[in-house]
């Protein structure tokens, strides 16, 4: 068996590590020819034609442990897309995608490859930190081929301004966005072959920021017609690479440009691009973060003398793809990442699609769990887990059939801001449904209370955490039961959103409240945990404070004396982010992202 790769957050709910080139004759691959043996990342089978494919991905890093040669040739085709850049501050600029780089026939031999998965840059946020004016490049990916191959990290948004310096975005694999009124129609250039320039911002009256470029089109630049219209960011590419030709995935789309002016923000470019902020009340200053696994641009901020954050760029992602058998016949079904373990055959969905059956099957398995909600902020609630529903065997009809899976997003945690900022102190935001069309559908986690106005936890899936002396937000109780309550929270700590397996747990006195635990299930072929709540937040003096998240998954909450943001839900689990710290001297930390949900359908192989 290979060693599993380590910190994956999709290994979560996929370990099928241990097949080979073989494991395909289940789902009727030819026996006798085979491909590569090797480990590392996340598997997914597919087939295009008559052949099968095995694709790792990596969204994080680690290494493609090559063991054996096959028959089937020593050549695997790449896919590396780098982190992207964060979004701008104050009207600040869309942040550029990643470089993104494909090839197919690269020669390999039994050897380990390095396998770098580059980070997104976080967004401008200006005060109290100068140096914090600059929004961050991402980083690059990478894999230690004989001959490597790197690609560029994404260029950084602009602050909105009117002169040079952080006011200009940055030239990466692609260019991040001008700020508004930064007075230049030079655009940060994008690498050849790569990506694509960002958006410009012109002297001639009041311009909205420049779109952050993408992997398939330059940034929208920003214009003064209508006033202050800000640049939408460039769209990505789609790649085949991961999960076969039925579901091509876009990628590296280019953050939105911001602006002050209603309506006119820029909206993110296909692939994960994050949309600048929306505006005008307070809750959305804040620029949307590009999505992590696709290397896309965060958003700009709205513009305001207090320098609203950009979003953080999207991180990147590595798929290494080789043919590994021939098929006799098809698979019973399409959609999702197809794998194949204990006899069954898996189709994990992260993002929507569609589950398509091409050949009768009378009963599945699915598990289908909704985004999780975001943290509170100043002692802020941890969020609740998103709604969780799990059958062992669930008729499905009409099959053959197609049903729609729509994956729901995580709740965005409140922002973080300043010492001396008055309130209030905001709620995270609830979490997405997902439906199915088999299930019922499962609820949005709660988001954590904020302290102010109402510290009171959102009622979800899960609920989220009460804050200062409030209560917990309730869960969806059913039938069935698809999570529990919030804890609530005390004048100096705030409880943990609830989980899809326990009660997030209440505060008491300057302890803040864990979040509720998530529940086990085993139908990727190993017990994995979903739907735990996040951690609360408080104001402790000493040892960090905060409280962990559920079962390791949900984000944990922050206190003093690091007083940040709460910490983000485990990738594609559902989960809770974690609540915001407090120090009002110094700042009020904002709550942590909640995890966006997954489903989950199995089915005999044979």
């Amino acid at each position: 068996m290979g060693i599993r790769s380590q910190n994956n957050p999709l290994a979560a709910y996929l370990d099928v590590f241990s097949n080979t080139g073989t494991d395909a004759a289940g789902a009727g691959a030819v026996v006798g020819e085979t491909g590569l043996t090797a480990t590392g990342g996340v598997i997914s089978d597919y087939t295009s034609g008559s052949d099968v494919y095995r694709a790792h991905i990596f969204t994080s890093s680690g290494a493609l442990n090559v063991t054996a040669l096959g028959s089937l040739g020593n050549t695997v085709d790449y896919l590396v897309i780098a982190g992207g850049g964060g979004g701008g501050h104050a009207g600040g600029g869309g942040g550029g995608a990643g470089g993104y780089r494909t090839a197919s026939g690269i020669s390999v031999v039994a050897n380990p490859y390095a396998v770098v998965v580059g980070g997104g840059g976080a967004g401008g946020l200006g005060a109290p930190n100068p140096a914090s004016e600059f929004a961050g490049d991402g980083t690059v990916s990478s894999v230690a081929f004989s001959s490597p191959i790197s690609s560029t990290a994404g260029g950084g948004g602009g602050k909105g301004g009117n002169s040079s310096g952080p006011f200009l975005g940055r030239p990466g694999g692609s260019g991040g966005g001008h700020g508004m009124n930064a007075n230049s129609t030079s655009a940060p250039t994008g690498a050849a072959g790569q990506g694509n320039n960002g958006g410009t911002a012109p002297s001639s009256g009041n311009t909205g920021a420049g779109g952050g470029g993408g992997a398939g089109q330059v940034g929208e630049s920003g214009s003064s017609t209508p006033t202050d219209n800000a640049g939408n960011g460039g769209n990505g590419l789609a790649s085949v690479y991961a999960y076969g030709p039925t579901n091509p995935v876009t990628y590296a789309g280019g953050g939105g440009g911001g602006t002050n002016v209603v309506g006119q923000h820029g909206t993110g470019g296909s692939g994960g691009g994050g949309t600048a902020a929306t505006g005008p009340a307070a809750a959305d200053y804040i620029g949307g973060n590009g999505t992590d696994g696709t290397g896309s641009g965060g958003g700009g901020a709205w513009y305001n003398p207090n320098a609203y954050q950009g979003g953080k760029g999207g991180s990147g992602l590595v798929v290494v793809r080789y043919k590994i058998a021939a098929l006799t016949a098809t698979k019973k079904a399409t959609g999702g990442a197809v794998s194949f373990a204990g006899g069954k055959t898996i189709h994990t969905f992260v993002n929507s699609g569609t589950f398509e059956i091409t050949s009768p099957i009378a009963n599945v398995e699915i598990l289908s769990v909704a985004g999780g909600g975001g943290g509170g902020k100043h002692n802020g609630g941890g969020g609740g887990a998103g709604g969780l529903l799990y059958s062992a065997s669930t008729p499905v009809n009409p099959s053959p059939g197609q049903y729609t899976i729509t994956i729901g997003g995580g709740g965005a945690g409140s922002g973080s801001s300043p010492g001396g900022t008055p309130q209030p102190y905001y709620t995270g935001k609830n979490g997405i449904d997902t439906t199915t069309g088999i299930l019922a559908t499962c609820v949005g986690g709660g988001g954590g209370g904020g302290n102010q106005p109402d510290p009171t936890g959102a009622v979800g899936g899960s609920g989220g955490g009460g804050s200062d002396g409030r209560s917990g937000g309730a869960g969806t109780a059913g039938p069935p039961r698809q999570g529990y309550d919030g804890g609530s929270g005390q004048p100096a700590a705030a409880g943990g959103g609830g989980g899809a397996g326990a009660v997030g747990s209440n505060a008491s006195g300057t302890t803040a409240g864990a979040g509720g635990a998530g529940l086990p299930y085993s139908i990727s072929g190993t017990a994995k945990f979903y739907a735990g709540g996040g951690g609360g937040g408080d104001r402790q003096s000493s040892g960090g404070g905060g409280a962990a998240g559920g079962s390791s998954i949900g984000g944990h909450g922050k206190g003093q004396p690091s007083v940040v943001r709460g910490g983000d839900a485990i990738f594609a689990t559902g989960s809770g982010g974690g609540g915001g710290g407090a120090h009002p001297a110094v700042a009020s930390g904002g709550g942590g992202h909640g995890s966006g949900g997954v489903v989950i359908i199995a089915y005999p192989s044979t």
